[in-house]
């Protein structure tokens, strides 16, 4: 199972199913509630920034299921592995469901429901930060050299900036933050796919 036959690879292909489950719900959910606030306009108090976390959200969740098939390059499919990788799915699935409550939650003004639920949203960003680490040095240490430095700089960047929001209600950094982060994921996603061998 360890030598890269197809056993290894149906493995994989069985732990990659339920990965793809999870992350569909996520994208499930956070399309559905963006749906829903074009239907119901009147219903809802927009606020922007956390219509661009939703679209960060998406965008992370793409990235990610992308890259975990440099899993079904590496040799090592254990249990340990497996519930790692579906921690770390569901710590996806959480970040969506936490942008979003239920149709019949409270409040519906998504300014105060963001600040209301910031500590918990910036918590669980930066776990996913800090879990990535792990995600990476699975897939070998070679891939951790390829990605380079810029990687950890921005994953600890992206951890300590979490840190500084969920304690901070200033808008202009929630909105500096949002921003920056947006445009980081979009040139991190051209970097590592079309400005590179990878």
């Amino acid at each position: 199972m360890s030598d890269g036959t197809p056993e290894f690879a149906t493995l994989y292909a069985h732990v990659r199913v339920i990965l793809g489950i999870i992350v569909g719900l996520g994208l499930t959910h956070l399309l559905r509630n963006l749906a829903r606030l074009v239907e119901e306009p009147r219903e809802d108090r927009l606020y922007w920034v956390h219509l661009m976390w939703a679209g960060f959200a998406v965008l992370y969740l793409l990235h990610f299921w992308w890259w975990e098939f440099r899993f079904s390059h590496t040799t090592l499919i254990s249990l340990p592995v497996y519930l790692y990788l579906i921690g770390y799915t569901l710590l996806l699935y959480l970040l969506c469901a936490l942008l979003f409550p239920e149709k019949n939650s409270e409040p519906k003004n998504y300014r105060a429901l963001f600040l209301l639920r910031r500590k918990w949203f910036f918590g669980v960003l930066a776990l996913i930060f800090a879990v990535d680490f792990g995600d990476t040095l699975l897939k070998g240490g070679g891939y951790l050299v390829e990605l380079g430095s810029l990687y950890v700089y921005r994953n600890i960047l992206f951890i300590a900036a979490c840190l500084v929001a969920l304690i901070s209600t200033n808008r202009f950094y929630h909105a500096t933050f949002v921003v920056l982060a947006i445009i980081f994921q979009v040139c991190w996603l051209f970097m590592e796919y079309f400005f590179s061998n990878a």
